[in-house]
């Protein structure tokens, strides 16, 4: 639409083509429409009585009014140069969303603001958007994944004690703590204990591997509930386990052995018969590294509580 009497030339019809509106400030706070007024901005802006197009949009727009505060702020510095909104959405009269931008600056001397209905620019940046959430989603995906992964791997499905794969670094990461603690205090403080369940396989041929799998089950969380926070349960292979301890010197690993042998051995496995385990501790030496013959020593207590007997503890320093 244009002024009375007012003749249309051909940047008029290219800005209405483009979706945009201009207008030039007359006075402060007030501005006149340069050209054609886009469709989209009666639908916004609803005209005036006189059927002429609206020229003060910011009375209808909390965001046009707040940029008409920045613009007014801009002219009034004589900045060079342009302001500008960002992108935002109104409501049209029919409920779309329409995408704006408005631009304020000055050109031959003629304060201007610009009001722009951005549809391409607005869309390519959705799209934009959108693909990074995508990609986004993917990513998070793949680090639960790798979480999930990571947990499979460092705990025994079964037990839900950490895994004999996840043994050799556990061990390499207590021996390093260990030998900084020893540099510093001269004293040699990490505790191994190997125990095994007896007579397993006759538990397994008598009652079932699926008895058998619920008597470790039932040993996973015994060790959980019995060891300390800084201790650590090991399924090291099938009815085998291990438990590292700092800070435990050989008699407290023995007093814990002996508390680990009780807590089974009272326990209720629910399947008519006692369940017990035989235990096997020793102690980090200097010497231990590679830690072969610490896990050695371990294994060696465990055969001499077996040969002794079962179901008791036994300790090599």
């Amino acid at each position: 639409m244009k002024e009375p009497g007012r003749t249309c030339n051909l940047g008029d019809h290219v800005l209405k083509a483009l979706d945009m509106i201009v207008l030039r400030q007359v006075a402060p706070r007030q501005y006149r429409l340069n050209g054609l007024a886009p469709d989209f901005y009666s639908t916004l802006f609803p005209p005036a009585c006189d059927g002429l197009p609206c020229e003060n949009p910011w009375e209808l727009s909390p965001m046009l009014d707040f940029f008409l505060g920045e613009a007014e702020s801009f002219f009034a510095e004589g900045a060079r140069g342009v302001s500008h909104s960002g992108y935002w959405l109104e409501t049209d009269q029919e409920g779309r969303e329409v995408p704006l931008t408005a631009t304020a600056l000055q050109a031959d001397g003629v304060n201007v603001i610009i009001i722009h209905a951005a549809w391409k620019d607005y869309l390519e940046r959705t799209r934009i958007l959108r693909r990074a959430r995508k990609e986004l989603l993917k990513q998070q995906k793949v680090v639960t994944d790798l979480d999930k992964y990571r947990e499979r791997a460092l705990f025994d499905a079964l037990t839900k004690v950490y895994s004999r794969g996840a043994f050799a670094d556990i061990l390499k990461e207590q021996m390093t703590a260990q030998a900084t603690y020893q540099r510093r205090t001269q004293a040699t403080e990490l505790a191994m204990l190997m125990l095994d369940i007896d007579h397993f396989k006759d538990i397994n041929d008598e009652f079932g591997h699926l008895t058998g799998d619920a008597v470790l089950i039932q040993l996973g969380e015994i060790l959980r509930l019995s060891l300390r926070a800084e201790d650590t349960p090991i399924r090291y292979g099938g009815e085998e386990f291990i438990v590292l301890a700092p800070g435990t010197n050989l008699e407290q690993s023995i007093a814990l052995g002996e508390k680990l042998r009780l807590a089974v051995a009272e326990h209720d496995f629910g399947f008519g018969r006692p369940v017990t385990i035989s235990i096997g501790c020793t102690v980090i030496r200097p010497g231990d590294d590679p830690p072969e013959q610490f896990i050695e020593r371990a294994d060696h207590a465990l055969y001499e509580a077996k040969n002794s007997g079962r179901n008791r503890v036994c300790g090599h320093a």
